[in-house]
């Protein structure tokens, strides 16, 4: 059984770059253990693989170099059962990380998802919608957006920085507007009382506010926002055919936006106005 190998045996052996194991040997974690005194090659033994089988498992569990050479040089049961208890609680914390990212993603793709469905079948329809939990990003008089909306993301991220609260950004949300009914009417610009950002189960809190239960009226509009005015021209006309009665200020959802569509001729918003059917 052979029992001497060179460096290039190892690297084979063990799937490793050449460079990895002259590095290690640098450092003094992981050097050969034998030279030939005639030929002055350098071979590492058999005896030195459950060295080389420890620096490689903790390289590949997120282990720093600090944590290998302590390890190497300090090795006791009472020592490694430490560490790895301490890179255990650090994996579960990444572990409970990875879930909140893969919710996001997945309620991102959903967003995305509904409004490909809607742009393909736009019309108007009416939804029972439950309570549903919002964080208002501004929520005051009502103001032309277009004016106002760069000071509000401003102090969205100033507030965020002070208060160290984690900026999650405005990709990974599904954010929204409260249009003021009063200012449809006329040629000037919609207004609006509140922007927020719907609230999914991951960020819920027990301090929550929450759009009202109930049935919505509601219509995809396509294209710019300075033109959505004539989809709500459209809605209000077809519900006064319809005999509905208009309960509330309208719901804007931003569902394809500057975040996943270059082009604004194709942005996706969602309006829904809460209405009562009148028998």
């Amino acid at each position: 059984m052979r029992r001497k190998f060179r460096i290039g045996e190892i690297a084979g052996l063990f799937q490793l770059p050449a460079s990895t194991l002259r590095y290690y040997d640098e450092i003094g974690i992981f050097k050969p253990k034998y030279t030939d005194d005639s030929s002055r090659y350098r071979y590492y033994t058999v005896d030195q693989f459950p060295v080389l089988d420890t620096i490689i498992f903790m390289k590949k569990n997120g282990f720093t170099m600090k944590d290998i050479q302590e390890q190497l040089k300090e090795r006791t049961p009472e020592n490694t059962k430490e560490r790895l208890e301490r890179k255990l609680d650090e994996v579960r914390m990444e572990k409970l990380r990875l879930s909140i990212v893969e919710e996001k993603i997945k309620n991102k793709i959903s967003t995305i998802e509904q409004g490909l469905t809607l742009m393909s079948q736009p019309s108007m329809t009416y939804q029972w919608f439950p309570e549903r939990p919002v964080s208002y990003i501004y929520n005051d008089e009502p103001i032309d957006l277009k004016e106002a909306s760069d000071d509000i993301y401003v102090k969205d991220l100033e507030y965020h920085s002070l208060s160290g609260i984690m900026y999650d950004g405005f990709f990974t949300g599904d954010f929204g507007t409260i249009a003021d009914m009063d200012s449809l009417d006329g040629e000037g610009p919609v207004k609006y009382r509140s922007v927020f950002e719907l609230l999914h189960k991951d960020k819920e809190k027990p301090e929550s506010s929450f759009l009202a239960e109930g049935m919505y009226a509601c219509y995809p509009h396509k294209g710019k926002y300075e033109a959505i005015k004539q989809s709500y021209r459209f809605m209000l006309e077809q519900l006064k055919i319809e005999g509905c009665e208009i309960i509330g200020n309208a719901v804007e959802i931003s569902l394809l936006d500057e975040s996943v569509i270059r082009n604004e001729k194709d942005y996706m918003t969602w309006i829904q106005i809460p209405v009562r059917k009148n028998d």
